[in-house]
């Protein structure tokens, strides 16, 4: 299976360094806004070709799956113009910054024969695995995650989606996959405290489930001081209590009272992309499922959007069963990201 990745900064250059390291695949086409960075990145990697053209990169016969490892705001075209192509997605999280967009992605990917899979890395974690076989069925779930105010960067932009983009929707997708259960309304509150932005940098959401589960996800950019970690998790199902924190790809889990170390991956670096790659490979292979499909991704859409709207209404939003139809408009009558400011706090 011949590659192509999109996208060659951090994350890109960690998936180059894993698929070196896997004898059935190779990477064919690096591509990047900086033409010069994807022209380093191919010889490193021993591709054929590079270019600061993506759609172009994905008409070669040479590619059969890409990675999208691209600033958020382009995920959801990069993925349906792949979809186009017959060709496999691997994407990092978001599957988009809107929830109709990630529906036309659904549409694209249910009427292909490919598989599309998004890097929630967080259900991997070993933290995470450790948690959800002892408590398989929480009643209530608290997570939090946190980074330093996000300065000059453009995963704090409100045309990236902001901090919900960058955090939240690990943070949606892991209340998911832990509470297993369909979430039936949202309510939120937040707004911008730390860096005056475009977008809130600071949200707390609660999530009801079908099953009565409650979780309670915050995300800020208050930052972090080395004695409080950048994640913390707490699961309980009324009997048996479990609380992680720490980066998640390795540190130590409290069940229950005791105490339960969890061994760090082998190259830690990698760990964010290595699981998703893997079960990747081995979904397109036949053999298994991704990590985590398109179904998820666009749940964690649908989630945020719902976040959004809950904060600027002041009241729960309903996450209602919706059709695929490709027609579907957005959830607000301004579509622009970034025109969504105040969220009705003010400033």
């Amino acid at each position: 299976m011949q590659f192509a990745i999109v996208g060659y900064g951090t994350a890109g250059r960690a998936y180059g360094a894993l698929l070196q390291a896997l004898s059935s695949v190779s990477v064919s086409c690096v591509v990047d806004a900086d033409r010069r960075r994807a022209e380093a990145g191919a010889r490193a990697l021993s591709a054929s070709a590079w270019s600061d053209n993506a759609s172009a990169a994905l008409r070669r016969d040479d590619v059969d799956a890409v990675i999208v490892a691209t600033p958020h705001a382009s995920h959801w075209h990069l993925a349906r113009e792949a979809l186009d192509r017959g060709l496999h997605v691997l994407l990092e999280a978001p599957l988009a910054l809107r929830y109709s967009d990630a529906q036309h992605v659904l549409a694209y990917a249910r009427a292909s024969d490919t598989v599309l899979a998004v890097n929630f890395w967080g259900r991997a974690a070993p933290d995470v695995r450790l948690i959800r076989g002892r408590i398989p069925r929480p009643t209530f779930l608290q997570i939090e995650s946190v980074v330093d105010p996000l300065h000059d960067s453009w995963m704090g932009s409100a045309k990236h989606g902001g901090l919900l983009a960058l955090l939240g929707s690990h943070a949606l997708d892991l209340a998911c996959f832990l509470m297993q259960s369909q979430p039936l309304y949202v309510q939120a509150m937040g707004g911008r405290h730390t860096r005056r932005a475009d977008l809130a940098d600071t949200i707390a959401a609660g999530i009801r489930f079908a099953n009565g589960g409650l979780a309670r996800v915050t995300v800020g950019e208050y930052g972090h001081s080395p004695a409080n970690s950048s994640w913390r998790l707490m699961a309980t199902d009324g009997t048996v209590t479990a609380t992680a924190k720490g980066d998640l790809p390795g540190d130590v889990s409290q069940i229950g009272g005791l105490s339960d170390v969890v061994t760090p991956r082998s190259h830690p670096a990698d760990a964010p992309q290595g699981e998703s790659l893997h079960a990747f490979v081995d979904a397109v292979a036949g053999n298994g499922e991704p990590l985590a499909g398109v179904e998820d991704g666009v749940r964690a859409v649908q989630l945020a959007d719902a976040v959004y709207e809950s904060m600027g209404a002041r009241r729960r939003i309903p996450i209602a069963e919706t059709s695929l139809h490709v027609g579907v408009g957005p959830i607000y009558a301004d579509d622009s990201v970034a025109n969504r400011r105040n969220h009705g706090f003010g400033t």
